[in-house]
């Protein structure tokens, strides 16, 4: 019931840009990215209990990968896909080596300073990467088997599905990821480190791989995006993306699977229904977030699944 539950909503979602205008399928379609960007902090955050605030450092990392490689090298999207996925991931190895020692708001401070690093140096590192000016991306073009042209990803349409797609792939792999043994020992940090070092789990290794695949799936959320909008600039990869992302999840319900999926849906819907106080959008998102950590620690999917059980 559940498999067939998901695949009619997959297939509600893919039909939506026959029912919507171009614009609301820009906002699907962002609305999809941010769910990459929410289940992957969620990895690192949700399920190993390690604080990140550095999620749009390495969706900018992930973007700017595929716009230098097609710059310098002239490679198209098939080759920097995995390559920015590579980088980001790379990243996040770095990033989480201090983690091995760090917890808390020294941890937070950490991944809050990475990010501001590589907003700067994005910004400022004229030569590579642009500076404000950015860099432009040529789009993913036509998708080819064996010199046949199967299918152009040209149309905003066809950016959605497309997106769509690579999201529902990410999600299943992440998915098949948590039942694994190394989704356990994330489970088994997040609730006592150290007992699970106790009983004779890898913490260290742990650790590196929540951070590693929490950055590779911002990367790919990235390449993604870059080759979607054609260009890249700094500002599209602020510490305002990380505060987002946070939100997101935390409204969601960190630490569930289904939680960070309705939290970015949630949040990037929400600014359409806004009106004219769309411009206050980072005002409100802090107070929906400051309403649910006060009132619904566990996020709504946590809350749901409590009732749920009182009720049972």
């Amino acid at each position: 019931m559940k498999k067939l539950a998901i695949l009619l909503v997959v297939a509600l979602v893919a039909a939506a840009p026959f029912v919507v205008g171009g614009y609301e399928t820009n906002v699907l379609m962002n609305a999809l990215l941010y769910v990459i960007l929410a289940t992957g902090l969620n990895l690192v955050a949700g399920y190993c209990g390690q604080f990140s605030f550095a999620q749009g450092a390495f969706y900018g990392i992930g973007a700017y990968t595929t716009a230098i490689l097609s710059r310098d090298l002239g490679t198209g999207f098939w080759f920097n896909f995995p390559v920015g996925i590579a980088v980001a991931g790379l990243f996040g190895l770095l990033l989480g080596i201090p983690a091995l020692r760090l917890k808390g708001h020294f941890l937070a401070i950490v991944t809050i300073a990475f990010q501001t690093i590589v907003y700067l140096t994005l910004s400022q590192w004229t030569s590579f990467t642009g500076g404000q000016t950015g860099l432009p991306v040529p789009s993913i073009g036509p998708v080819s088997l064996f010199g046949t042209t199967l299918f152009e990803i040209t149309s905003l349409r066809s950016y959605f599905w497309f997106t769509l797609v690579i999201a529902v792939i990410l999600l299943f792999a992440v998915w098949r990821l948590l039942q694994s043994r190394i989704g356990r020992e994330w489970i088994a940090i997040r609730d006592d480190e150290t007992l699970a070092s106790a009983v004779g789990l890898d913490t260290t290794r742990g650790k590196l791989t929540a951070f590693v695949g929490s950055a590779a799936l911002a990367g790919a959320a990235g390449v993604i995006t870059a080759h979607a909008m054609r260009g890249v600039t700094p500002d599209d990869f602020t510490i305002w993306i990380s505060a987002t992302v946070v939100a997101m999840m935390i409204v969601g319900g960190k630490g569930t699977f289904i939680g960070p999926i309705i939290g970015a849906v949630l949040l990037t819907s929400m600014p359409e229904f806004l009106g004219g106080f769309a411009e206050y959008k980072m005002f409100l998102f802090g107070v929906l977030l400051v309403i649910t950590v006060t009132l619904l620690p566990e996020g709504l999917i946590g809350r749901v699944r409590r009732l749920r059980e009182r009720f049972s």
